[in-house]
């Protein structure tokens, strides 16, 4: 058989809820199959390092070989099969010439394809239907049974929807009112990933973003569907993290994931319409959400472990450690819930049909990109001047406004270098990048005085060490203060990447904020 892209989707849930919703599906011939499939790879892992996975599966006794590649789109992969004629003899490794000639047998980096070796394998039960959702055509299949790697197994319970032919948006709308009704979760991982964490005793990692390549013949629905592709790319990755391991990590990454997002729906709000407005009210709830979580981790993390060192005998800093444990617990708790629950899935949902079609500009659909992409940084470089003006004297909550206008100015760059390529782009990325991480470190600090204040709150024991936590911050702070006004400094004299519009001249004339009459005095010395 030739190699295809597989489109699928997973769901998640307990056995009885995942068959609930099988027998929920139209009706249609039901086929039941045994289905034993063996995955290979070699002892250093070449396969899973570069992306594939090749499994031999047996069903009623016929042998299939299969080679898998995930596409990094959350929803594809490459599949090339062909069928075995004689069944693999035990110990053998299976032969990678019977695989189809379009299958990407150099990339798997195999110099020697006798080194393959058996790594785990899966016992499933199968029940498949095939059902249409508005013009897709959908193939069904409810599996439960168990991955084994070693002396290691765990439960396999999941509910997958394949695409046959037919748009994706409609398979995508139908499990939509799935995931709705009832209340299922989107399964992010394949057998073969969980597989091989199985046998490595491992866990998965966080996923950081990737920058779409907008092109400047892009349209704006198209510059938006690239941004969608790559912020659910990133989301879905980071939810196995979270939900098998509590990675603080990927709480972090999950919340840039839709903070990048909703920076992009504000960026083209003008062009935008009732779905984006949707989309965005959840990501917002989403981050909300979220919030307790990250703000208890970086405490935890970053800011206790140094006050403890600083304090080898305060117990009132272990108090202190021990309440914030326990406040973590119960916001990760939350933070399960969230991402268990039907609305988030229906986010991950809808992110994954903008992916695929767009369909979010209701105004301007065709207008090019870099044009527009222009007017709009320079719209955010104004709001980020005004907001930070005199930026020696603004308050903590002042600051704090500046380094989110940042983040939306930073962000949009981030979006648009590949429509202004040069090393004018780097140079001005490099100072908003790290002015940002100036602002956040100064952001982090106020936040660990809100969170000691909270944690310690009916305890005096722990209130000490928040005392101790506290004094630290603010030392911190104050000695941080020359440094950050320098950075800020640096960056409003920097010229912004973006070509030379009509509204530069209003900008150039407020780049540098006014200063306090000494600082410019010092200046002008």
């Amino acid at each position: 058989m030739a190699g295809a892209i597989e489109v699928e989707v997973k769901l998640t849930g307990s056995p009885a809820a995942l068959s609930a919703a099988f027998s929920d599906l139209e009706e249609s011939r039901l086929d039941r199959r045994k289905l034993l499939s063996t995955y290979y790879d070699t002892t250093a892992g070449h396969l899973r390092r570069r992306g594939f996975a090749l499994r031999v599966r047996d069903r009623n006794g016929r042998q299939e070989l299969t080679l898998k590649q995930d596409c990094g789109d959350g929803l594809s992969r490459g599949e090339w099969n062909s069928r075995m004629e004689a069944p693999l003899d035990e110990g053998c490794p299976p032969d990678l010439d019977l695989l189809p000639r379009q299958a990407p047998r150099a990339a798997l980096g195999l110099t020697e394809p006798g080194a393959l070796e058996p790594t785990f394998f899966t016992e499933i039960e199968r029940r498949m239907k095939e059902i249409g959702i508005g013009d897709a055509v959908v193939e069904a299949s409810l599996d439960t049974g168990r991955i084994v790697a070693g002396d290691r197994h765990e439960p396999v319970a999941e509910l997958e929807f394949e695409l046959l032919s037919g748009p994706v948006t409609d398979m995508l709308a139908g499990v939509r009112r799935i995931v709705r009704d009832r209340r299922l979760a989107i399964g992010t991982r394949s057998k073969a990933a969980r597989g091989t964490d199985l046998l490595l005793g491992t866990f998965p990692s966080a996923v950081r973003a990737a920058r779409p390549n907008l092109d400047p013949s892009d349209t704006i629905d198209r510059a938006l569907a690239r941004v969608g592709r790559v912020t659910s790319v990133q989301v879905m990755g980071n939810l196995a993290p979270i939900m098998e391991k509590s990675d603080a990590e990927g709480v972090h990454q999950l919340r840039v994931a839709l903070r990048r997002l909703r920076s992009a729906l504000l960026f083209f709000k003008d062009h935008l319409g009732s779905r984006a407005a949707a989309l965005d009210r959840e990501a917002r709830r989403a981050l909300k959400r979220l919030g307790a979580a990250r703000d208890l981790d970086v405490f935890l993390l970053d800011t206790l472990p140094p006050v403890i060192e600083a304090n080898p005998d305060g117990a009132s800093l272990i108090r202190l450690r021990e309440a914030a444990e326990n406040r973590r617990a119960a916001a990760y708790e939350d933070v399960c819930r969230l991402i268990g629950g039907p609305r988030f899935n229906c986010l991950v949902l809808d992110l994954l049909s903008v992916a695929e079609s767009g369909g979010l500009v209701v105004k301007g659909r065709d207008a090019s990109l870099a044009p527009t992409a222009t007017r709009g940084l320079a719209r955010r470089h104004r709001t980020l001047m005004r907001s930070a003006q005199d930026f020696g004297r603004l308050t903590e909550a002042q600051r704090h406004r500046v380094r989110i206008d940042l983040k939306k100015l930073r962000y949009a760059c981030d979006y648009s270098r590949t429509l202004f390529p040069g090393p004018a782009t780097s140079d001005y990325l490099k100072r908003l990048s790290g002015l940002q991480d100036d602002l956040g470190h100064m952001n982090d600090a106020a936040v660990a005085r809100r969170v000691s204040r909270e944690v310690a709150t009916g305890d005096p024991e722990a209130a000490a060490g928040a005392s101790l936590v506290n004094d630290r911050q603010a030392g911190w702070a104050r000695s941080a203060e020359p440094r950050l006004r320098a950075a800020w400094q640096a960056f409003a004299e920097t010229r912004p990447c973006w070509p030379k519009s009509e509204h530069e001249a209003g900008t150039q004339r407020t780049a540098v904020p006014p200063h306090s009459a000494p600082e410019e005095e010092q200046r002008q010395k």
